[in-house]
């Protein structure tokens, strides 16, 4: 039937192997592709190398990721992750063919915290489209004695585009904790720790390098000026998640333009909280991250003053 070649046709695309991806890429992508397997390789290689010590394996893979974004013109973490859409991991298929799962490790969860809560906390950040039954399975860890939970799972997904969407949820708030959302390593137990090492610092530097992004176009819409926040407050951005930050920054935006009329118009006197706008997007942050970014106490008002 018309029906069941159509499902054949979609089914077929998204089983399209790398090969005949690869083909259809343009001469200065296949290029950039080269770059990409050339970096992935030289990172394999340093994680099996158990000659050299944490700091000297930091430093040549910080080497290789400076010529790779040099050739490419691209971050080493997106460079990276654009490599695994298009060639996936081949730790993702085992030896009968059966497909392994990507996975990514959940920790510092409250003890009360359960699977379903945990789906609803992905779901309700990422949307329907990326976080779905059927394609999302967490298994909460428990005591094998008490069957209590330990605080952490495993969130297993069905394609590496949907595990990296789910990197954005490390740091975000639930049940009153901050979590922590990270790539899961397998293999013994020497590469797994190696392995491990390696996608924190990429995480580390792909979080640094989302938040030095957000910040910019703020300061190229002119919204906010350079050198307005200081380092300490640039320092907590890093440390929580990018839809909280682009959150406090946005209100903290309006609640300046709010301020500056008041003055300009209702000659009000400048409150002193505001004087120190470090201080002052610092007590945002830690406000949205507890609350959360739809039942913040400022969206709250906002939406009393419309009902009103």
């Amino acid at each position: 039937s018309a029906s069941s070649k159509a499902g054949r046709k979609k089914k077929g695309k998204q089983n399209q192997n790398p090969a005949a991806i690869i083909a259809k890429l343009s001469e200065e992508d296949k290029a950039k592709l080269e770059s990409a397997k050339k970096l992935n390789e030289s990172i394999a290689k340093l994680e099996k190398d158990d000659k050299l010590n944490s700091k000297e394996r930091r430093s040549a893979k910080r080497k290789a990721e400076a010529i790779a974004t040099e050739e490419t013109g691209t971050a080493a973490t997106e460079l990276i992750e654009w490599y695994e859409k298009i060639v996936p991991p081949a730790v993702n298929s085992d030896s009968k063919g059966k497909k392994i799962p990507y996975i990514v490790f959940v920790g510092q969860l409250s003890y009360s915290t359960t699977s379903d809560q945990l789906f609803g906390h992905f779901h309700g950040t990422l949307g329907s489209e990326v976080i779905k039954e059927d394609t999302v399975k967490i298994r909460l860890l428990t005591d094998s004695k008490t069957k209590k939970s330990r605080g952490m799972a495993f969130v297993e997904l069905d394609s590496p585009e949907t595990m990296y969407e789910c990197l954005k949820m490390h740091l975000t708030h639930l049940d009153g904790r901050r979590i922590n959302v990270e790539r899961s390593a397998g293999g013994g137990a020497t590469a797994k720790k190696a392995r491990i090492s390696t996608y924190r610092e990429s995480q580390s530097n792909y979080i640094s390098e989302t938040m030095d992004s957000i910040l910019s176009s703020f300061i190229k819409n002119g919204e906010i000026v350079p050198e307005e926040l200081d380092e300490g407050v640039i320092g907590l951005c890093k440390r929580h998640s990018a839809t909280v930050v682009e959150a406090a920054l946005k209100e903290y935006v309006e609640e300046k333009k709010e301020r500056k009329i008041k003055k300009e118009t209702l000659g009000e006197k400048e409150e002193e909280e505001f004087r120190n706008p470090s201080a002052f997007l610092t007590h945002m942050i830690g406000r949205i991250a507890e609350e959360g970014i739809n039942n913040s106490s400022k969206g709250r008002s906002s939406r009393d003053k419309n009902d009103d």
